[in-house]
C-alpha cells in the first residue's frame, strides 16, 4: 500500500476550463481527460508542483489563485490511495498556447454543459478518478469563482 499526493491545475478561458486527454499509450486511464496536473516530487510544495506540472503537460506559466478543493480517491484495487489538491491558476502573460507533453494526445475548454460529453462517466472500473474531476469542475462552475479567476 502507498500513498501520494497530488496535484491538479483548473485554468479558467472565459467560462470554459483546459482539459487533457491522456495518451493512448499511458500506463493510467489512457485516452481519458484530466486535469493538468501530477504528483509531486519530494521536498516540493504544492503550489510549485502545481505550477511545475501545469508547465510541463501544457506549456502555460501559471500563478497559483487558491485552493479550489481536496479530494481522495484509491486505485489499483485500494492498494494506492491518492490525496488530490486542486488549484485555481491564472496563467502568467497574454497567451493561452498549448504546447501538450507526450503524455497527452489532445486538449479542449470544456463548460459547464460539456463535462458529460468530455467525461466517460461510470465506465472505468479501476478508479472513480473521471467522476471526481468532472465533480471538482461542476464544483468551480459552481462556486461563483469564473468570474473571479478571469
Amino acid at each position: 500500500m502507498s500513498l501520494r499526493v497530488g496535484v491538479a491545475g483548473i485554468i479558467p478561458r472565459g467560462d470554459k476550463v483546459l482539459v487533457l486527454r491522456r495518451a493512448a499509450t499511458a500506463s493510467f486511464l489512457p485516452g481519458s481527460f484530466d486535469l493538468p496536473g501530477g504528483k509531486l516530487e519530494f521536498g516540493e510544495s504544492p503550489e510549485d508542483g502545481v505550477k511545475r506540472e501545469v508547465l510541463e503537460e501544457t506549456g502555460i506559466y501559471t500563478s497559483v489563485i487558491r485552493i479550489l478543493s481536496a479530494k481522495s480517491y484509491l486505485v489499483e484495487g485500494g492498494k494506492k490511495h491518492t490525496i488530490l489538491i486542486v488549484y485555481l491558476l491564472r496563467p502568467l502573460g497574454d497567451s493561452l498556447h498549448v504546447t501538450l507533453s507526450k503524455e497527452h494526445d489532445d486538449f479542449t475548454w470544456v463548460g459547464s454543459s460539456d463535462l458529460e460529453k468530455v467525461f466517460r462517466t461510470g465506465v472505468l472500473p479501476e478508479t472513480s478518478k473521471p467522476d471526481l474531476i468532472q465533480e471538482i469542475i461542476r464544483e468551480y462552475f459552481e462556486s461563483g469563482l469564473v468570474d473571479e479567476s478571469v
